[in-house]
């Protein structure tokens, strides 16, 4: 039952925040089933439900009709609801797509709340949307952390559906009268979130039907591996710290893999965007300066204006 699976990741993971929950409730199957299973737990569990509702402005009269839906489940169940109204069209940079601004506005959102009222906020991401973003990193050639897909909780943000499918919740709503919305973008293969669920996915369970599951597994195993290669980078990282910036030499003497999470690191807190080209170019300058006969002996790493520095015996700084 999804009511279990919900309950037993709420005592796995805890509940983050000080006892109020706002569940993410957009009205389609897997919001829809959050609220109901934590409605139902919400003793149990001893949490104060509330939801909240983003109003994209997407889709016209649709969006609309989304917000008035939810309206009426928080209504019917006497819980409190936020609701933001963000016409994403005027609010996107020129850099964004749809989709990030969209998301972007909704996190922004949900900070807020969690912020304001010492809160935790539940979404409604399910073992499918896992797997889904999984492939979508894989076609984007992901690193490790790419592998461990979404995580179960993230500071105040917590995931209690990420071990139910979209079948599952949809078999919940129906077993317990709760209806619906249904999203009309969900339909175009023009996304390709979508291509995926309605094409590869399908053929990937015919070769294991239980494809989420495994997926699920996969990244719950990859994950103690990346917080565990983030440790060790962490004490590298504070190893490697000297004089303003970070030792070369030590940073050069790394393992390949602990090295590239320093640098990542370091650019990171810089301000630096960090992508695989950068990354790459970065560590390869800062091997090349380990050799103790190279005449521009590399010495300290150093973060300027959002860029990333060595400094040299022959010149104060070389910009990587």
């Amino acid at each position: 039952m999804l009511t279990r699976e919900v309950k037993a990741r709420a005592e796995k993971y805890g509940i983050p925040g000080g006892g109020t929950v706002i569940a993410a409730l957009s009205g389609g199957a897997d919001s829809a089933a959050l609220v109901y299973a934590l409605y139902e737990l919400k003793d149990e569990l001893g949490i104060r439900l509330c939801a909240c509702h983003v109003n994209h402005c997407l889709r016209g009269e649709e969006s609309d009709r989304d917000e008035m839906f939810v309206r009426g489940i928080c209504k019917r169940l006497n819980i409190p609801l936020y609701v933001r109204r963000a016409d994403i069209i005027s609010l996107k940079a020129p850099h964004e797509s749809v989709e990030e601004c969209a998301r972007r506005v909704r996190y922004g959102f949900f900070d807020e709340l969690i912020t304001l009222y010492n809160a935790a906020v539940a979404t409604a991401h399910t073992a499918s949307d896992n797997a889904e973003t999984v492939l979508i990193n894989l076609l984007r050639g992901t690193a490790l952390a790419g592998l461990c897909g979404i995580p179960p909780i993230r500071g105040n943000i917590f995931r209690p559906l990420l071990g139910c499918s979209r079948n599952d919740t949809e078999e919940y709503c129906r077993l317990v009268g709760a209806g619906y919305v249904h999203d009309s973008t969900n339909d175009s293969d023009e996304y390709l979130r979508n291509c995926l669920r309605h094409k590869v996915i399908p053929e990937l369970k015919t070769a294991n039907p239980s494809f989420e599951a495994a997926v699920a597994r996969m990244c719950e195993s990859v994950s103690a591996d990346n917080i565990f290669l983030d440790k060790c980078a962490a004490e590298a990282k504070a190893e490697c710290l000297a004089s303003g910036g970070y030792d070369v030499r030590k940073l050069a003497a790394l393992d390949e893999s602990i090295l590239r999470r320093v640098v990542a690191d370091i650019m990171r807190e810089g301000g630096i965007r960090v992508n695989n080209r950068a990354l790459s170019d970065a560590v390869e300058i800062i091997r090349a300066g380990k050799g103790k006969t190279n005449p521009q002996q590399f010495k300290f790493v150093k973060i300027r204006k959002k860029r990333l520095y060595v400094e040299t015996d022959t010149e104060k700084y070389r910009k990587i």
